[in-house]
């Protein structure tokens, strides 16, 4: 594995939320241009194509769940979506995001809370990003899945190593066992180009 920024052993390491969500805001101004021409993150691109490949994008609804600056909403909108609210919970980001004028609602939540958001309500639901170490605990996606309709998509990543170390392949089986999703997919992609690491695509089909 390469060499990790010093931005991004902040991420990996920090103690709390809070702790974590200063460093976001602090991070907020140069956080696209080193995440894509520095780092060579390609992530939000995959994720709308395999979104893409279950479902048509024009005129739906989608949640953009830990939005960040709104790089995956911004290819959200660009492939037609009619409605799009992105959550995070950095004000810093969600700064940038509300600047790029293509989200419907933007608003402040912790993902590891219940979300203030009815169920099925969204077509599409996508988390890119999210799921890695300090970050969102991996019980996260339940909420995620409720807020999608039955038949709607659900595509997230999870870096690998927190893929590993929280066993987040077991909350995904309980899914499938109860009935709550189809497992469309998961897959191996490269994750941060200019260290070297990896992640998990996951894919799922909500019944």
């Amino acid at each position: 594995m390469g060499k990790q920024a010093d931005i991004h052993v902040k991420i990996l390491t920090a103690s709390s939320t809070d702790e974590l969500m200063g460093v976001y805001d602090g991070w907020a101004d140069a956080y696209e241009q080193e995440l894509l021409e520095e780092w060579g993150y390609t992530s939000p691109q995959k994720a709308v194509q395999l979104l893409s490949d279950m479902m048509t994008l024009q005129g739906m609804r989608a949640l953009d769940a830990g939005c960040g600056t709104g790089l995956v909403g911004a290819l959200l909108r660009e492939a037609g979506a009619a409605s799009l609210t992105g959550i995070d919970y950095s004000p810093g980001m969600l700064a940038k995001a509300e600047a790029k004028q293509v989200y419907d609602s933007l608003d402040k939540m912790d993902m590891n809370e219940p979300l203030p958001l009815p169920s099925n309500s969204f077509d599409a639901t996508t988390c890119i990003g999210t799921f890695t170490s300090t970050h969102v605990k991996p019980d996260a996606v339940r909420e995620l899945v409720r807020v999608t309709r039955s038949g709607g998509a659900l595509v997230f990543t999870v870096r690998d190593e927190y893929w590993q170390a929280t066993n987040f392949v077991y909350l995904i089986t309980e899914l499938h066992v109860e009935k709550l999703v189809f497992i469309e997919q998961i897959r191996l992609e490269p994750y941060i180009h200019s260290e070297g690491s990896e992640c998990r695509f996951v894919v799922l089909r909500v019944r």
